[in-house]
């Protein structure tokens, strides 16, 4: 994976806006943008620095053979992209649901009773009902 793929994951993962993070970073944003683009690598300082603030190593950034791993959630929106449909349904539903999950702002119970529900809302879809 290239590491225009990996800041474009760790930034949309961790919710860093890249106008936050080229402050923190200290470069410019046209940078960011070709680096974002395979138009230009980062130097060897200014790697260092966007590992930093992502959280992972500079070997990990600029390696080409060292994959994230993506989550299921990354999976499907990646899909969702590349299909070239407006997802922005699917990504608003992710944010505002993803806080209930990993908050634990609900009990294990509900959670599974809204898995179900949602699974059932699709399959109902699927066959055509309303």
């Amino acid at each position: 994976m290239k590491i225009s793929e990996k800041l474009e994951y760790l930034l949309t993962r961790q919710r860093i806006s890249r106008t936050d993070f080229v402050k923190k970073v200290g470069i410019t944003y046209r940078a960011l943008y070709y680096y974002l683009k395979d138009k230009r690598k980062p130097r060897k300082a200014i790697l260092k620095r966007m590992a930093d603030e992502l959280g992972v190593t500079p070997e990990f950034l600029s390696n080409d053979n060292i994959d994230i791993e993506l989550t299921a959630e990354d999976k499907l929106l990646k899909t969702l992209m590349n299909s070239g449909k407006r997802c922005t349904g699917a990504v608003k539903f992710f944010e505002e649901t993803k806080g209930l999950f990993a908050g634990n702002s609900i009990s294990d119970e509900d959670k599974d009773l809204m898995i179900r529900c949602l699974n059932e809302i699709y399959t109902d879809c699927r066959k055509g009902k309303s």
